[in-house]
């Protein structure tokens, strides 16, 4: 399942993942799929170095004759299948020891006894050995959909170890011991902030992209915010690069939401808007997170703003 080269197995047809029918219905084929999320680490608090990685995998079902060649198009589920039987499923391909660490991923509280299709998911370290998920971990960001229904599942008789570890301790790993002092303990980016001579309007849209910017990774995993400022209707940005020694500052135009509620005549979009934005109107979350769309491409080949000089620091 997991292949040699480590990468996810998201382009390969059905028949070339983990497949084949039903144990209780060989009319029921079953195609275990696998990939992985790049930056786990923003994604909640881990211990220093453990480089960790979530692993996505889906259970799916489809309805197909046993007489009719393996599937070579992945589509929607047509069949369905047990839990247990899907558990048994992603067992078989990540192995017991892997999923005794995994939770089941769904939309809310309740899970269904029989599906077409079952999301299961696991953190490994650099080492590849299993981790639980810290209580920061924001599952929502894996798939960018609401998981609000997130279940452990029970590790196998022979793990004794980690069952006594769940009973004292509960299914997520509590990361106080090693919070990151630059975050607050929900795993977000402390920012240093002000308000002066602002109007309401301009400041409840600072508000809105201060609230993105303490999302680790928000903007880019590098991307580490200090402060924020706001002055008027412009605001100072102060941040660092992880791998670079130094301070930058950007000054950043804050419109209000009634600055975006009607095409601007021609003129510097950027200098207004701090990026040229594809469409008008558009409310100031849209613009928000427009900015830190092409904040990320900023970061990604260079930097926003300036960097400090030595004796400014």
């Amino acid at each position: 399942m997991v292949m040699s080269e480590g990468r996810s197995d998201i382009r390969l047809r059905p028949d070339q993942r983990l497949y084949g029918p039903s144990v209780y219905d060989d009319a029921t084929r079953i195609v275990v799929g696998h990939s992985f999320h790049p930056y786990t680490a923003d994604l909640g608090t881990f211990p220093a170095d453990s480089g960790p990685m979530f692993v996505r995998a889906v259970v799916s079902s489809y309805r197909l004759a046993p007489s009719a060649p393996p599937l070579r198009l992945q589509s929607d589920p047509t069949a369905e299948v047990s839990l247990v039987e899907a558990e048994g499923w992603f067992r078989a391909g990540v192995g017991e020891e892997w999923a005794d660490y995994a939770y089941l991923r769904a939309a809310d509280d309740g899970i269904p006894a029989r599906a077409g299709l079952y999301r299961f998911g696991l953190i490994l370290d650099a080492t590849g050995a299993p981790m639980l998920a810290p209580t920061n971990f924001e599952w929502s960001r894996v798939d960018r959909r609401a998981e609000r229904g997130i279940h452990k599942l029970a590790p196998s008789d022979a793990n004794t170890v980690l069952r006594e570890r769940i009973l004292r301790e509960g299914p997520f790993a509590d990361p106080s011991a090693y919070l990151d002092p630059r975050t607050t303990p929900d795993g977000r980016w402390r920012i240093e902030t002000s308000v002066r001579d602002a109007d309401d309007d301009t400041a409840a849209t600072f508000w809105m992209l201060t609230d993105l910017l303490r999302v680790r990774g928000g903007v880019h995993t590098r991307f580490v915010p200090v402060a924020f400022h706001l002055v008027g209707r412009s605001a100072t940005l102060t941040y660092r690069l992880v791998g670079r020694p130094g301070i930058y500052d950007a000054t950043v135009p804050i419109p209000s939401s009634t600055d975006l509620a009607s095409t601007p005549s021609q003129g510097d979009h950027v200098g207004r808007y701090g990026y040229h934005p594809p469409v008008f109107p558009m409310t100031a979350g849209q613009w928000a997170h427009g900015l830190c769309a092409f904040w990320m491409e900023m970061v990604a080949y260079g930097r926003i703003g300036d960097v400090r000089p030595p004796w400014a620091r």
